[in-house]
């Protein structure tokens, strides 16, 4: 009876019924599953979001402290070469460091020590006299530039105010080297900080926040005893605070002040930690709501799944009968029912899909697999209105690296990265390899919100570009090597899957132009962007000389009286009109062209230069042209300037030559010697835009400068921030005691010239006193 009761039920029924059940308990575990895996990750962003917040905190007040340490030891070394250009009366270096510390009120004291550790000068005349050989910041100073740690007051203790809460004064030294002409130590120039400068950072930073009264921000030593506290009860140093919250108690982030002017090793940590119930107070309420979300959804799944059931079984039915009549022609077959149940059938199917959509080195999916996959991502992204995006990872110098090491070991770095790439991804997230040495991942699912989604993906993209920094381990030894990554952000908009490929591989060659290693993200200029710089290229190499065009810009003197002018070359595009410099000079740099244009902007300067001499009205003027980094570094370039003036005849007195810090940051022994070549020939020369960098103050006495000319950065807020104020003082000083002239650029307001003027600089340039020119308008303003 029960035979006839099985033999007559439905095979699809049964199934029906075996894979209801099945699929009901399966839908309730997944749905379990699946809930507890977004609460998890949910819990990961909301964790990673509390310290990135506070790390960012952390982060604000270190760069805080290091700019300002740099810009304190800047300060004193600026002093210190003032001091070291010409000797001074201990009552000059006393009106001169009083000035600064009046200047700047972070400064408690400063003075100046002979070699011996006598104080021949200082602010407000303490410590004068009295030897201070034993302190470090002397000490140290006499090795090189010097910023220690904080300590409290010694000698000047007597003379100072008790700190807040009646605590003992503190400072933080700064100090660097006094040197004679043959850059032998004579003394050094020290300063006292106070430490309460910290402490206000410190607040700045914080003072601004929804959580502040949760917030606390210490800074350790290096040894970990604790500079900055804010409150009684701290563990006793780093290492005990770390100990003690090996259960979570707070939220921590790290970041660290290490300046590298220091000859000391100063190394403090910038601790900034919040009670985690305040942290973390959005992950429980994320637990509460999954928790319901997830018996919403498995109820929901096991409700579903009876009736999609049938529609499930009928196909799998089918295939199993065919299973059956397939299974007698091959043991295979046999086999593999006693195994995983399937057949050759299947197993031969199974293959050729690999074939036909998996990468055979790899066994990442290959492109024609990875087209249908971003194709399908694309119409989700457009069905969700969500976004996704496309990463393409080119590896920088495989083709390098395959050349010189074989095709064999270019396989297994592909291997290696291929590896490393998919462990670093979510299981379910797409990674193929398409071509070479490219990979594309498509990442699913990052919201509406366009900003958040580039964010997410950039986040990922970084991650990848980071793991690159760990060498791999191939068979031929270990190698390092860096990507550059293209970024494609798909919107729900409709577009074909060629065009988004093609647009990260745009992308991805930005980010090889910005000099490898990098992240690029696509634009909708991109496109024209690339087209337009290879047209442009071209449309360059076709106009040098005959598209060119020089413009005059007056320099004049405090009477306005016109002294001279800059050179400055523009491109007149035949169709485009006037090119902006700062789009093709970059690509003559790159092509070597700038070397052609160099050569006809100084021909074309000695020939007017010439002319001018036969007009008593003009022979007065001097030419200013600048000179690229690339050119002044070849090797002919002295000999080819010497060509032009002996073929044009041009008076080389009145010929000045602006060269910039780039051009010195290349081989400065080579530098030097090519400027006295050029200087004995009767040329001269103005360093533009001093005051940028530091890398011109170590050696400004060995060049034969004549000009400084202070960058208009600092000349544009001259009025209002006395940062630039001065800084722009402390230059004008520095080219009054060498002898040296001061121009400044960028002067449009009457107010800044007079404000120059005050400071001492009397030579300009700028719209103020007319914008670049043709010659004949210019030959007329004179």
């Amino acid at each position: 009876m029960r035979k006839n009761i099985l033999s007559a039920l439905s095979p699809f029924r049964s199934v029906r019924a075996r894979f209801s059940v099945a699929m009901g308990v399966l839908g309730l575990v997944f749905g379990l599953l699946l809930t507890g895996i977004i609460g998890w990750r949910t819990e990961r962003d909301l964790r990673a979001a509390a310290h990135d917040g506070l790390y960012s905190i952390a982060s604000r007040i270190a760069h805080r402290l290091n700019e300002d340490l740099a810009n304190r030891h800047r300060e004193v070394a600026m002093m210190a070469d003032l001091l070291n250009s010409k000797l001074l009366s201990p009552d000059s270096i006393g009106q001169m460091i009083d000035g600064l510390k009046g200047r700047q009120p972070v400064y408690a004291w400063i003075g100046v020590a002979d070699r011996q550790g006598v104080v021949l000068a200082a602010t407000d005349g303490l410590l004068l006299g009295q030897n201070v050989s034993k302190r470090p910041w002397f000490n140290m100073a006499l090795l090189g530039g010097f910023v220690g740690d904080p300590h409290e007051a010694k000698l000047l203790a007597p003379h100072m105010k008790p700190g807040a809460n009646g605590e003992p004064t503190r400072f933080v030294d700064v100090a660097v080297p006094l040197l004679d002409q043959n850059q032998q130590v004579v003394g050094v120039l020290g300063a006292h900080l106070y430490w309460d400068w910290v402490n206000s950072v410190v607040r700045n930073s914080i003072d601004q926040l929804d959580r502040l009264r949760s917030v606390e921000v210490l800074i350790a030593h290096k040894n970990g005893h604790w500079l900055l506290t804010p409150r009684q009860g701290i563990a006793a140093d780093l290492s005990a605070l770390k100990a003690g919250n090996a259960n979570g108690e707070y939220v921590m982030a790290r970041e660290r002040v290490s300046p590298v002017v220091s000859t000391s090793g100063l190394d403090w940590t910038i601790v900034v930690m919040e009670d985690a119930k305040y942290a973390h107070a959005a992950i429980r309420e994320s637990r509460t709501f999954m928790l319901l979300f997830a018996a919403a959804l498995a109820g929901t799944f096991a409700a579903l799944t009876w009736v999609v059931g049938g529609k499930v079984a009928q196909p799998i039915v089918k295939l199993a009968r065919a299973t059956q009549n397939q299974a007698a022609f091959a043991d295979y077959a046999k086999e593999s029912s006693q195994g995983e149940g399937t057949d050759e059938t299947r197993a031969l199917g199974q293959f050729m899909h690999q074939l036909a959509h998996y990468d055979s080195l790899t066994g990442l999916s290959n492109r024609k697999e990875f087209t249908d996959r971003i194709g399908q991502a694309m119409a989700r992204t457009a069905s969700t209105h969500s976004h996704s995006a496309l990463l393409l990872l080119n590896i920088d110098n495989f083709g390098i690296f395959n050349n010189i090491k074989g095709y064999e070991a270019g396989d297994q770095m592909l291997i290696a990265v291929a590896q490393r790439l998919r462990g670093l991804l979510e299981e379910d997230t797409a990674l193929s390899r398409i071509n070479g040495d490219e990979f594309v991942i498509v990442l699913e699912g990052l919201g509406r919100e366009t900003a958040h989604a580039v964010a997410q993906a950039q986040a990922v993209a970084n991650r990848l570009l980071l793991s690159f920094d760990t060498p791999f381990a191939l068979e031929i030894g270990t190698y390092s090597t860096h990507a550059s990554i293209g970024l494609y952000l798909i919107t729900p908009e409709p577009r074909r899957v060629s065009d988004a490929i093609l647009y990260a591989e745009l992308a991805m060659r930005e980010a090889k132009r910005l000099g490898r290693n990098q992240i690029a993200v696509f634009t909708d200029s991109m496109h024209a962007q690339l087209a337009a710089q290879v047209k442009l290229k071209e449309d360059l190499t076709a106009g040098i000389p005959s598209q060119l065009v020089l413009l005059y810009q007056p320099q004049v003197d405090r009477e306005g009286k016109v002294e001279g002018a800059e050179l400055l070359v523009r491109w007149r595009h035949p169709e485009k009109g006037l090119v902006s410099p700062a789009l093709f000079i970059p690509v003559a740099e790159e092509t070597g062209l700038i070397m052609s244009v160099g050569r006809w902007v100084m021909e074309n300067a000695c020939q007017q230069i010439k002319r001018w001499e036969g007009d008593p009205r003009l022979q007065h003027l001097l030419l200013s042209v600048n000179v690229s980094a690339r050119e002044f570094a070849s090797k002919d370039y002295v000999s080819r300037v010497g060509s032009i003036l002996a073929e044009t005849g041009a008076n080389p007195a009145r010929l000045k030559l602006e060269l910039t810090e780039s051009a010195l940051a290349t081989d400065i022994e080579d530098v030097i010697s090519k400027m006295y070549q050029l200087k004995q020939m009767g040329l001269t020369f103005s360093l533009d835009d001093f005051g940028t960098g530091f890398s011109s103050l170590s050696y400004l006495r060995r060049m034969p400068i004549d000009q400084l000319k202070i960058d208009q950065s600092f000349v544009r807020n001259l009025a209002s921030d006395h940062n630039d104020a001065s800084i722009v003082r402390t230059i004008i000083s520095l080219g009054q005691n060498l002898g040296v002239e001061v121009i400044a650029e960028g002067v449009e307001e009457w107010s800044q010239r007079a404000l120059l003027e005050q400071l001492g600089c009397i030579h300009y340039q700028g719209y103020l006193y007319g914008k670049p020119m043709p010659l004949i308008e210019f030959e007329n303003t004179v």
